[in-house]
Formats: structure tokens, C-alpha cells, sequence
């Protein structure tokens, strides 16, 4: 007999849809990691970032979705870096192909960031964090000094942040979060718990919002992992609401007890990608031989040795740098 429901961390999420959802999900993403390979070159502009959304978005789901089926989180952490990498071709900038930078003004894209961010951390993959928020840097005066809670979180991190007192985008329940920071500890509980009872109705509007009644095949389970994030960085008593649906509270107790988790190794894990890696930030030695650019700095594509710091850009208005495997391989006509 089956033990799914035994384990199963999401109370919405049958065993059937989860298996079928697992399969299709998975040849999916195959399927169009094939097509990126073999037939980008006859497909239409808008193929490139279409393919790679579609990759991204569904390994992202994948990773949540095998969270609330009760997969141990050591193996979820382990595929962390994976996901990331899915995530980084269709939002950051790209040499020769169109791309679409995720706006934290649009409820599903601050979903999006707060799910990224929690999980990046929670996970205790605390050297990918700048790999997250540089995907939302993309838009930068868009997304940054825009709301009080993201720039708290930023500063929790030991990330720069911008000025954004009193700012919130979403105002029916992640201002209780904000509060929760800057309340006395002992208060802290109250107002994360009452967050975890206004978080569900507040995230109508989403493109997954009551997708366990009306599409169960495709619902991967209902998370506030900010609220995970916060009680974690902020230290909080997490005993009178741990058991309230939506807090992800396997991820927070793995968090207390496990520490930073090494990113795989990029050089020594290329023969087990679909191709060179997607990103390395700047300061860190180059993975792979090849012509490499940055967004940080206007004509920057350049060769890099393996093994060859790649610089930082200090100054650049884009924030953080990031080289990224050139898609022309092809060296400068002298």
C-alpha cells in the first residue's frame, strides 16, 4: 500500500494527479529542451524565450510540487542549482535573443520572487542568493525601493538594498509580515500568524489560485514560504502557528539545522547539463573556456580561460555582475 498520504506535506494533493503530473511534467520539459537544440534554428522569435520559460516555470513547480508529496528536503536542496540555472536564460539579458525581465509589480511575479527567495535560503544555498535577486536587478528601477518588505528581506541577507520605507505593493496581507519585522519579538508570532490566515485569499489573482479544485492535474500545492523566510532569518517562535496551512515548516526546521549546502561544482558537472553553464557571478574563477558577456557593462563579451577570475564591474547601474556564456562562440573579425 502506498504511503503518499502518509508523508504528503500539501492536504490538497492526491497521489493520482501527482503521479501523472510528475511524468508529464518531467517529458515536457525534456521535449522542450530537445526542441531548444534541434529546431530553434526554423522556429519563430518568439520560440527562444517561450521554450525556456516553459523549462524554467516547470521545474520550479516541480521542486514545489515534490515539497508538498513529502520528498526529503536534502534531495530538494540538491536540485536547487538546477532549477536556478532554468530559471536565468529567459530573464536575464541575452546577447541575440529576446528576453523578459519578471516585474515584482504584477502579483505572480512578487509571488514568484518571495517563492525564489525563500527557497534559495531556506534551502541554505546562501551562495545562490545573489543569483536570485540579480534575475529581478534586470528590472532594476522597476522592482528596487518599490516595496518595504522585499528591501527588508534584502538587508536581512546582507544584500544592498534602496530606501522603501513605508512603501508595500500588496496591501491585504504582506504588510503583517513587515509588521512582524519591525514588532517586538515577542509580538512577532501574532502577526505572522494572522499573515498565514489572510495569505491564501490575498493571492487571488494568480495564475495558480484554486488550481487544486478546478485543475487538480496541474496544482503543485499552496506555500507562503516568505513567511518561512522571515520567521528563519528573523529567528522567530514559530510553536503557536507551525502547524497553520501554507507555512512551509519542514523547510524552516531544515534551515535551523543544516548548514550552508556547497552549490555543485559547475566545471565538474557540464558532461550532466544540456549545454555550457548559464551564469557565473563576477570575482569567481571562469567554469568553461569560451567568449563570455555581462549586462553589467556594454561591449564587454570577451574570451576567458577556465580557471580565469572573471572581474566585477564596480559602478554599473545594473547591480550585481554576472558573465554569461556568449550564444556566438565565434571570435571578433580583426
Amino acid at each position: 500500500m502506498s504511503n503518499f498520504y502518509s508523508i504528503r506535506r500539501e492536504r490538497f494533493l492526491n497521489e493520482e494527479p501527482y503521479v501523472v503530473q510528475t511524468k508529464g511534467r518531467t517529458a515536457s520539459i525534456q521535449d522542450y529542451q530537445r526542441s531548444l537544440v534541434e529546431e530553434l534554428a526554423d522556429a519563430g522569435e518568439f520560440a527562444w524565450h517561450g521554450w525556456n520559460w516553459f523549462i524554467a516555470s516547470n521545474k520550479l513547480e516541480l521542486l514545489v510540487l515534490n515539497y508538498s508529496a513529502g520528498e526529503p528536503i536534502g534531495e530538494l536542496a540538491l536540485s536547487f542549482e538546477n532549477v536556478l540555472a532554468a530559471q536565468e536564460p529567459s530573464a536575464l539579458p541575452h546577447p541575440t535573443q529576446r528576453t523578459e525581465p519578471v516585474f515584482l509589480e504584477e502579483l505572480d511575479g512578487y509571488h514568484y520572487a518571495m517563492t525564489l527567495l525563500s527557497l534559495v535560503k531556506l534551502l541554505r544555498h546562501d551562495d545562490l542568493v545573489p543569483r536570485v535577486v540579480a534575475l529581478f536587478d534586470v528590472a532594476r528601477a522597476e522592482n528596487r525601493g518599490k516595496d518595504a518588505l522585499y528591501e527588508a528581506l534584502l538587508e536581512k541577507l546582507g544584500l544592498p538594498t534602496v530606501h522603501a520605507t513605508g512603501m508595500l505593493r500588496f496591501l491585504k496581507a504582506h504588510p503583517l509580515l513587515l509588521k512582524a519585522i519591525e514588532a517586538e519579538p515577542r509580538k512577532r508570532p501574532l502577526f505572522i500568524a494572522e499573515f498565514l490566515k489572510k495569505w491564501y485569499p490575498s493571492m487571488k489573482g494568480t495564475y495558480w489560485h484554486g488550481l487544486h479544485d478546478k485543475v487538480p492535474q496541474s496544482f503543485f500545492g499552496y506555500w507562503a514560504f516568505e513567511a518561512g523566510l522571515v520567521t528563519y532569518l528573523w529567528d522567530i517562535d514559530d510553536s503557536s502557528y507551525r502547524d497553520l496551512p501554507f507555512y512551509p515548516k519542514d523547510l524552516v526546521d531544515y534551515a535551523r539545522t543544516h548548514g550552508a549546502v556547497a552549490s555543485p561544482d559547475t566545471s565538474a558537472s557540464l558532461s550532466a547539463q544540456d549545454g555550457p553553464p548559464v551564469s557565473t557571478r563576477g570575482g569567481e574563477p571562469c567554469p568553461l573556456a569560451g567568449w563570455w558577456f555581462t549586462p553589467a557593462k556594454a561591449g564587454s563579451r570577451r574570451y576567458f580561460k577556465a580557471d580565469e577570475v572573471m572581474p566585477v564591474i564596480e559602478g554599473s547601474s545594473y547591480g550585481a555582475t554576472f558573465w554569461q556564456w556568449s550564444a556566438d562562440q565565434t571570435a571578433p573579425k580583426l
